[in-house]
């Protein structure tokens, strides 16, 4: 069961009246319930003929706050411990099934790749495609090097890992 949005974002407020906050009441039984009626919760993006959609600010402050804090701890890295060196903050960035008829999910995972590289992690885009798994950046670039371009649908491929995974570790 999730019990978390993001790692490391600010504690969630409290529900008026109740010992609960927002996110745990969402996540009881692992399917977001709207706060207000109870109902289902909606994807929070933005689909084509959305007659329905309503942009919060709020979410996309959260956002930029967590890659801000990302960001941080990769400029300073992680310690194992702490009177240890600090080691570059390692970090996967899986992009499953995102084309060019709309290219946003893209830039944003190409955008987080190199602005995380830049401060010092060790930051690697994951990107499976059927049809265009390599990246949108230009050749020799940060991005473009730290691409690992997976030519597959995104199912067969989250098989195929999680096989080379359990085979890996010998279990």
């Amino acid at each position: 069961q999730r019990q978390d949005t993001l790692r490391y974002m600010p504690p969630p407020t409290r529900r008026k009246g109740t010992g609960f906050s927002q996110i745990q009441t969402g996540f009881e039984l692992n399917h977001p319930t709207c706060q207000e009626c109870g109902g289902p919760a909606r994807p929070a993006i933005l689909m084509f003929m959305d007659l329905n959609w309503e942009d919060v600010e709020s979410q996309c402050e959260r956002w930029e706050e967590w890659l801000e804090s990302v960001r941080l701890i990769a400029k300073t890295g992680v310690k194992e411990q702490e009177d240890g060196p600090a080691r570059p903050l390692r970090v996967a960035i899986l992009e499953v099934g995102a084309g060019d008829n709309v290219p946003t999910v893209r830039r944003t995972s190409e955008k987080c790749c190199k602005m995380l590289s830049t401060a010092g992690a060790e930051a690697r885009l994951i990107r499976v495609n059927p049809e265009i798994p390599l990246s949108d950046e230009e050749p020799g670039g940060i991005v473009e090097e730290s691409t690992i371009s997976i030519l597959s649908t995104g199912l067969k491929a989250i098989r195929d890992l999680d096989r080379r995974i359990f085979e890996a570790r010998g279990l």
